[in-house]
């Protein structure tokens, strides 16, 4: 069974929508405009949608008609909970390194909807994954035993959750059900990004990463460093600067963005927050121009939909599962622990030579 077939075959009627949504991550909020286009393809009615920030809701999604639920409010989420009949995780690797206390207690709601409240639970395009904590664990158990249907991203979340659930599929991530989407609307929205955001030729998109997890800061604060350096030693390379967050979440990775191009004109930076699949049109737009280098599930999953080469780095076990399904073989990928300078530099004259001319 895979997610089409799940929506189509399943009444998703009074649905109440979870994830880390609101929070301005380019990931999960791609999650959720792909899994929102796809229930208002099939006319779902009485949707609701939990949010982190329902004030931010625009900017970042298209308006598909659906209820959002403030997440910070325990009396919204329990009036929410109690008024819909089926709850649905939409997507995310939510049981691995990113793992907090909040995962665990979302894992524990599902289990009391399921066996107190008699709500059917669906897990959608999940992962789990042996990088995770002792409370990752734990709170998969919770989330599998509440489940009446797991859709599993890839192989490893399916052996994890399997030995959990006999109700468990192997499926794909949701941001695959992009290439089934009528990208219309968002070509349109990307044109006016075009407008703003212009992209000439032999450019490099290079996103930022903000650790979400205490054992990842050292990690991404090498990467993030390396791109600092790359972007001074290269000042003819036309580089754009993304932002995955919002400045709210991250000031002081916003603050780093900001000094760094106000120092270097060829350096341009797309703060969030940003509709994910306007920047998917986006880039599709400027095929055979840009190249992307980017620590983020993901983007490289946007990167390979466009067609565009990326950089495979890998952070966790979900991006080494992702590559195996993209084909990129092990002996080409690089650990974000291990990258150097010379790996931007090499990926750079790999896709467009020297510096621009």
């Amino acid at each position: 069974m895979n997610v089409r077939q799940f929506i189509d075959n399943t009444n998703l009627d009074h649905s109440l929508l979870i994830g880390y949504y609101g929070g301005g991550n380019y990931g999960d909020e791609l999650l959720l405009e792909v899994l929102s286009n796809l229930l208002a393809q099939k006319g779902a009615a009485g949707v609701r949608v939990t949010y982190q920030h329902p004030e931010q809701y625009p900017s970042m999604h298209r308006d598909f008609g659906f209820e959002l639920v403030d997440i910070h409010s325990r009396w919204a989420m329990l009036k929410a909970a109690l008024k819909s009949r089926r709850i649905i995780i939409g997507g995310g690797g939510l049981w691995g390194v990113d793992m907090n206390v909040n995962t665990l207690l979302l894992s524990m709601f599902l289990f009391g909807s399921r066996w107190m409240l008699g709500k059917n639970v669906y897990l959608l395009g999940v992962g789990y994954y042996s990088s995770t904590t002792r409370l990752g664990r734990i709170g998969a158990w919770f989330a599998a035993k509440a489940a009446n249907v797991i859709l599993a991203r890839d192989d490893e979340s399916v052996r994890n959750f399997g030995r959990v659930s006999r109700h468990v599929h192997k499926d794909k991530d949701l941001a695959w059900q992009t290439q089934h989407l009528d990208l219309t609307p968002y070509r349109q929205e990307a044109a006016a990004l075009q407008k703003r955001l212009p992209v000439g030729d032999n450019t490099l998109l290079m996103a930022l990463r903000r650790p979400q997890a205490k054992r990842q800061h050292g990690l991404f604060n090498h990467y993030n460093n390396l791109v600092q350096q790359f972007i001074r030693t290269n000042p003819d390379r036309p580089i754009i600067l993304a932002m995955l967050e919002s400045e709210a979440k991250d000031p002081g990775l916003y603050a780093k963005a900001k000094t760094w191009r106000r120092h270097h004109k060829h350096l341009r930076v797309l703060e969030a927050p940003y509709n994910p699949l306007t920047f998917l049109a986006y880039i599709q737009q400027n095929q055979g121009r840009l190249a992307l280098v980017a620590p983020q599930l993901h983007l490289i999953m946007t990167a390979h939909l466009a067609d565009v080469p990326f950089l495979p780095l890998v952070y966790d076990n979900k991006v080494a599962e992702l590559l195996d399904q993209i084909g990129v073989p092990a002996d080409q990928r690089i650990a974000l622990a291990n990258i150097t300078s010379k790996d931007l530099e090499a990926f750079a004259r790999t896709c467009f030579g020297g510096s621009k001319s």
